[in-house]
C-alpha cells in the first residue's frame, strides 16, 4: 500500500505530494513532529496518520482548532479512504491511498543436468572391482553357515550313527579252565555228600514191611 498527501492549499506548495512512509506520521508545530507547518492555528501535536493492518486512520489529539475529514470535524480516531479531503487548520490535503500489487515471485530456472561422464579404462576396471567386492560381501553375508543377524549358527543336525552290536567279552582260557574245574569239583563234592547221607540212613529189618 502507498499513502501520500497532496497539498490543495493555494500558494507555493499547492500540488506538492508528501509521501507517508511511516506507520505513525505526526503533524504539529512540535520539533519532534514529522510535518511541522508554520502556522499558529495548528497545535504543537495536532493529529497523526496511522497505518495499521492495511488501513489508514487519522487521530486528533484534542487540537484547539480541530481536524476535519470532508468538512466534518472528528473526535478520536477515524478511518481514511482514498481521495478523502483532510483539513488541518488552514491546510487542506487530498488523501491518496494506492494498493500495490505484490510482485510475482520469480520461478527459478531449472538447473542444467550434467552430461553423463564416460568411464575410462581405469574407471571401468575400478567399477568392476567394486561390483565384484559387493557380490563377494553379499555372498559371505548370506552364507547359511553363519545366518545374518544371529549369534547362533543354525547348522543342520548331523545324521545319527548306527548303533554297534554289543561286544562279546572274551574270557581268558585260564579263567575258563578254572571255572570248569570249580564247577566239576563242586558237582563231585555235592554227589559225595548225597552218597554219605544215604549211607548213614538206618536200614530197616529185612522182610518187614
Amino acid at each position: 500500500m502507498k499513502l501520500s498527501l497532496v497539498v490543495l492549499t493555494p500558494g507555493k506548495t499547492e500540488g506538492k505530494v508528501i509521501p507517508i512512509t511511516l506507520s505513525q506520521f505526526v503533524i504539529g508545530r512540535d520539533p519532534q513532529c514529522h510535518l511541522r507547518p508554520a502556522s499558529a492555528v495548528i497545535s504543537k501535536r495536532h493529529c497523526a496518520l496511522l497505518v495499521r493492518e492495511g488501513n489508514v486512520y487519522v487521530r486528533d489529539f484534542d487540537s484547539t482548532n480541530g481536524t476535519f475529514i470532508n468538512d466534518q470535524a472528528i473526535k478520536g480516531e477515524v478511518q481514511l479512504n482514498h481521495n478523502d479531503r483532510l483539513k488541518i487548520g488552514p491546510l487542506l490535503f487530498n488523501v491518496l491511498i494506492e494498493e500495490t500489487a505484490a510482485a510475482p515471485r520469480p520461478i527459478p530456472a531449472p538447473l542444467p543436468q550434467p552430461a553423463p561422464a564416460s568411464l575410462s579404462d581405469d574407471d571401468s576396471a575400478a567399477a568392476m572391482l567394486l561390483e565384484g567386492g559387493e557380490e563377494t560381501a553379499r555372498g559371505s553375508a548370506a552364507s547359511p553357515e553363519v545366518p545374518e543377524g544371529s549369534t547362533v549358527m543354525d547348522l543342520p543336525a548331523p545324521p545319527l550313527a548306527p548303533v554297534p552290536p554289543p561286544i562279546e567279552k572274551k574270557v581268558p582260557e585260564q579263567a575258563k579252565d578254572k571255572k570248569e574245574k570249580d564247577t566239576t569239583g563242586s558237582t563231585a563234592a555235592a554227589a559225595k555228600a548225597i552218597l554219605e547221607r544215604y549211607q548213614r540212613r538206618p536200614r530197616g529189618t529185612p522182610g518187614k514191611k
